[in-house]
């Protein structure tokens, strides 16, 4: 798995890591005004088989394959602090062991797991719990606890656009952010994926983006494509002592 994705230069198309990839982080990521790396990932389901989610439900099957693809290897494990069958179905077809966990109290029942916890996903905000100040520390406490030096966690952001009803990506971090530092987890990347129908010429991955690129790519494919686009806010966290 990687905690940041290897970039590739001026934001070139870069294929999907070989499930044979040895997983790899990096530590030297360049800041984007002053606050973490920013990727946009631009995936295309025009061929996509599997059911059209929105993001405030489910991952999109695309996303979901990508994200085990990207920050885990085979034989891992990928726990969801949720229950989401396509991340289930995409740990699944690669050959990646999946947990999922909806109450934060049961990560006691990781102690029978062989595999390796590489990668650790959770919806934001939750689903699956009241979200109250305790509920918020627990849950992040919780991940952090099955987290080694080799686990990234990724907190899928659904976020309402401001100015309209619904809870804004800053408000959301300003919940999020504190309970993770508290835990002990470092903020390394943000990545915002939008999922929809493309040109056809596949997947277009841009790192060391800036924040104007990724206010871009929430507005979703260019005009003249069909169907509806969907984006994401990807924040991933290591383990922070790690960086001790």
């Amino acid at each position: 798995m990687t905690a940041q994705p290897n970039p590739t230069p001026n934001g070139a198309t870069r294929p999907n890591p070989s499930n044979n990839d040895a997983p790899t982080h990096h530590g030297d990521a360049v800041l984007i005004g002053g606050d973490v790396p920013i990727a946009v990932w631009r995936l295309d389901d025009r061929d996509d088989t599997g059911p059209a989610v929105a993001p405030d439900s489910r991952l999109a099957s695309r996303l979901a394959q990508r994200l085990v693809l990207v920050y885990t290897r085979r034989g891992d494990a990928v726990i969801d602090f949720d229950n989401d069958p396509q991340l289930e179905h995409a740990s699944a077809h690669t050959s990646r062991s999946y947990l999922s966990i909806t109450d934060p109290s049961a990560v006691a029942d990781l102690d029978t797991l062989t595999a390796p916890v590489s990668l650790v996903v959770l919806r934001w905000p939750p689903r699956h719990t009241t979200q109250t100040p305790a509920s918020i520390t627990d849950l992040v406490a919780a991940c952090r606890l099955i987290m080694t030096a080799d686990t990234c966690a990724i907190a899928a952001v659904s976020s309402a656009a401001p100015g309209e009803p619904g809870t804004t990506y800053a408000e959301h971090l300003s919940e999020l952010l504190p309970a993770a530092r508290a835990a002990g987890l470092t903020h390394i990347l943000q990545i915002v994926a939008v999922t929809g129908p493309g040109d056809g010429d596949g997947d277009e991955f841009l790192y060391y983006a800036t924040r104007a690129d990724a206010e871009a790519a929430r507005h979703g494919w260019p005009v003249g494509d069909n169907g509806p686009s969907y984006s994401v806010d990807l924040l991933v966290f290591t383990n922070g002592s790690r960086h001790d």
